[in-house]
């Protein structure tokens, strides 16, 4: 009797970690669709996007200096400790088809490496836009985000920002942007 409640509590342990697993991978495809769909509302189009996952930052003190937002301390500290954890890596090209925009707004339906890219520059010796979203932090709950975003128009010309995001019912909602730099 004692091995099969073992067994029992086992596997529901084991389905909760899956679960909460699939929920922070969901997390983070959801708040991808969610920039790139954002940002082609604000009319940039005609854009390729970069399989890169660069490493996210996260510092309170630009957050609370450039915006209004008054998000707990509690928060806030969970995101910078969180950023803290992140790593390189790679979105799934899967994700770009899943968004069904056409060439006009999306260039490429597969995302690009580093080196796509560059030959990308060197073989239309123009101008591109190639956008680049860091790994998305969360709070602990998954209720709050920020996501870096960089555009590469040219080897050495660039510009960037963070999103601040928030979960509401269920959606991830763009609240602010900050920390803009350009190159």
């Amino acid at each position: 009797m004692y091995a099969k409640s073992m067994r029992q509590t086992s596997y529901i342990i084991l389905l909760l970690i899956s679960t909460w697993s699939y929920s922070q991978n969901n997390s983070g495809d959801a708040v991808f669709k969610k920039i790139i769909h954002y940002e082609i509302q604000q009319d940039t189009i005609g854009i390729y996007i970069s399989c890169e996952k660069s490493k996210a930052f996260f510092d309170k003190e630009d957050l609370k200096e450039q915006t209004v937002l008054e998000v707990p301390e509690k928060i806030l500290n969970e995101l910078e400790e969180n950023a803290t954890k992140s790593n390189h890596g790679s979105w799934d090209s899967e994700l770009i088809t899943e968004l069904n925009y056409g060439s006009d707004f999306i260039k490429s339906m597969q995302c690009l490496s580093l080196k796509e890219a560059q030959l990308l520059y060197d073989k239309k010796k123009k101008r591109q836009h190639i956008i680049t979203l860091s790994e998305p932090v969360f709070d602990n709950d998954y209720e709050n985000c920020v996501i870096s975003v960089s555009f590469q128009y040219f080897t050495g010309s660039a510009h960037g920002y963070s999103y601040f995001l928030k979960k509401t019912d269920g959606v991830w909602t763009v609240i602010a942007y900050y920390d803009a730099w350009i190159s």
